[in-house]
């Protein structure tokens, strides 16, 4: 049986898709003690931002991520 992407990891693997080559981006993720956390740095037009979201699944984690330049 064959496990459908949640809308929040088709979401995940779009941004990776649109990441260009003009600007810098790390993004990290973690799964530690029952727990999930993403961090995204993004050096765009030489400003530093930064997004992190934690939840239980990586859902929702990535739900709330909330990025300062989105």
């Amino acid at each position: 049986m064959e496990k459908q992407v949640s809308e929040q990891e088709a979401s995940f693997l779009e941004i990776l898709r649109e990441w260009s080559g003009k600007d810098d981006y790390r993004m990290v993720i973690e799964f530690q003690s029952g727990a999930w956390e993403i961090s995204l740095q993004a050096v765009i037009n030489g400003k530093d931002c930064r997004a992190r979201g934690v939840g239980e699944t990586f859902d929702q984690a990535w739900d709330n991520v909330n990025p300062s330049w989105a």
